[in-house]
């Protein structure tokens, strides 16, 4: 009965881990049903960050709900992608970024910052929504809309499967 959102790759400022924990948590605070999952690894220089976002985590209580998984083989990560219901890119900074894709590929709707080519791969109110780098406002208010609309969700879903096979097809 959980819904999940998710957010996966490295675990550092740069992929904006801190604010898909911030868009969660106080979201958590309210729903007893949402559950977060972060997968993917921080590289030494960067497990400082990992475990202060883990200690904020826990200091709110959700500890049990806002889960940090290891990376896992890339034949694995269709099967991660498809256990959410909604996949949240939120980097302050992307080379190009294909994680938005791949969960729309597997029909998750997204909400992404304007990163990277997020904007050329999320059709915005159609597969999902596209907010401002470091809007960590109009990000929870992304995530908010889509996890209170079951039926939107739903739809974005479908359209996203249909919108990878028309445009991104290899």
């Amino acid at each position: 009965g959980a819904v999940i959102a998710g957010c996966y790759g490295r675990i550092r400022a740069q992929k904006g881990t801190d604010i898909f924990v911030e868009a969660l948590l106080d979201r958590m605070d309210r729903d007893p049903d949402l559950v977060g999952i972060v997968m993917g690894r921080a590289t030494e220089k960067h497990q400082g960050f990992e475990r202060e976002l883990k200690a904020r985590i826990a200091a709110r209580g959700h500890a049990d709900r806002l889960l940090f998984k290891p990376e896992v083989p890339v034949w694995e990560m269709a099967d991660w992608y498809r256990a959410l219901d909604l996949y949240i890119a939120p980097q302050r900074w992307e080379g190009f970024g294909l994680t938005p894709l791949e969960a729309m590929a597997c029909g998750v709707p997204v909400v992404a910052t304007r990163a990277g080519a997020f904007e050329d791969l999320v059709a915005d109110g159609e597969t999902g929504r596209l907010v401002d780098i470091e809007d960590i406002d109009a990000l929870t208010h992304a995530t908010v809309e889509l996890l209170d609309d079951p039926p939107m969700r739903a739809q974005w879903s479908e359209n996203a499967v249909r919108h990878v096979e028309e445009n991104f097809r290899i």
